[in-house]
């Protein structure tokens, strides 16, 4: 697992420039997937809303410009995920 957080860390750092995430937000990118990765789109969509409603606006766009660098990151993301992130990041801007 550290050896994947590693490299997940070093491609989000060349796809974000000069934004360099921590190792714990990288930890919760990781637990963030495991923990929805087996949810069906409507459970996902409905756990998506749930959380966004408890972040504030600067959280918001926070959280929408790393789901942004998450899915810049080749071979990171199928595309089943990139559309569940498309999503978030629709429910987010709302």
């Amino acid at each position: 697992m550290r050896k994947n957080l590693s490299q997940m860390n070093k491609k989000l750092a060349q796809a974000a420039g000069n934004i360099q995430p921590t190792e714990d937000q990288m930890k919760q990118f990781a637990n963030l997937a495991n923990q929805y990765g087996g949810m069906s789109p409507e459970q996902m969509e409905k756990e998506m809303k749930k959380l966004a409603q408890g972040f504030s606006e600067k959280e918001k766009k926070d959280m929408i410009q790393k789901l942004h660098m998450l899915k810049q990151m080749s071979g990171l993301l199928d595309n089943d995920q990139r559309r569940k992130v498309d999503k978030f990041i629709e429910l987010l801007s709302k």
